[in-house]
């Protein structure tokens, strides 16, 4: 085994709402056997502490299903890409704190995106109904233009989705963008899409992609909403690492951490002092007792 993690022992406190995670899997589901085994067991035990994970690089559209920690339900898009790449986008959700409405890809019928975004609407155990949306912004050899170009575009996404009738009719007009930009939330990207959108906030901003030694980089990962729509609030520091180095992380799971955000569906809203997201203190995840394999 590439890795030994101990397994999570935390108990999760009573709490309304959910705990949202969004993680780029770096391909997911290619290499050795040995390394995807190990992949799935991390990400299995990183997981199971959260109501919804928002997957980025899903290269075998199976593997998510493999991974998925007890409980939790999975639904994977389709393809996206262009040329010789091609990933997919997944959603795991806890069945006891997020029922599964519908789901759908945005249609793209312009060509905005690369990789169009991909959706959930799920309903929380108060009954609060939210369209859960991941994202992964074109990196490509463009520089940061393309890349604006697509956040400029979601304009379009968020009205889409909040517009889109459920099955049986209704409509939620609270939205959540999650995944990994390519940008910094600090871009003038998003401060040129919230100048025409009252409200719209994007966060964290901080850095999230490892180099190979598991140094962090650039702040890719965040959350995009309308805080005048429901409330997105973030612990200090809301990068999970699951306890490990981040050189451990880098070599044995993703070049990205997860990023948690807590939702909730009161605008201005924020966590109880008990609710933790991410779940458990830093000294209470996971460990690792070996050197992992390259």
């Amino acid at each position: 085994m590439l890795i030994l993690l101990s397994a999570i022992a935390a108990a999760m406190p009573a709490r309304a709402d959910f705990c949202f995670l969004t993680q780029n899997a770096l391909r997911l589901g290619q290499g050795a056997e040995t390394y995807r085994a190990g992949k799935r067991d991390g990400f299995r035990r990183v997981f199971a502490a959260y109501d919804v994970v928002a997957l980025q690089e899903v290269m075998d559209p199976d593997e998510p299903g493999r991974l998925a920690p007890e409980g939790f339900s999975v639904v994977v898009s389709t393809a996206k890409g262009g040329g010789g790449y091609r990933e997919h986008y997944a959603m795991l959700m806890r069945g006891a704190a997020a029922r599964l409405l519908d789901v759908a890809e945005f249609p793209d019928a312009g060509g905005a995106f690369v990789r169009p975004p991909f959706a959930v609407a799920i309903e929380d155990k108060d009954g609060d109904r939210f369209w859960l949306v991941g994202i992964h912004v074109v990196f490509g050899r463009g520089g940061l233009e393309p890349r604006r170009r697509e956040v400029a575009a979601m304009t379009r996404v968020l009205d889409y989705y909040a517009a889109r009738p459920l099955p049986d009719g209704s409509t939620i007009g609270r939205v959540v963008v999650a995944g990994d930009w390519n940008l910094a939330a600090a871009d003038p990207a998003f401060a040129q899409v919230a100048a025409g959108v009252p409200g719209l906030r994007a966060a964290p901003d901080l850095k999230t992609s490892l180099n190979s030694t598991g140094r962090y980089v650039s702040a890719y990962d965040h959350f995009l909403w309308n805080g005048r729509n429901l409330a997105v609030d973030f612990a200090p520091d809301p990068r999970e690492t699951g306890g490990l180095d981040t050189a451990v992380w880098r070599a044995v799971l993703s070049d990205h951490v997860g990023v948690a955000g807590y939702v909730m569906n009161q605008p201005g809203e924020r966590r109880s002092p008990d609710v933790r997201c991410p779940p458990l203190p830093r000294d209470q995840e996971l460990s690792a007792s070996t050197t992992p394999a390259r």
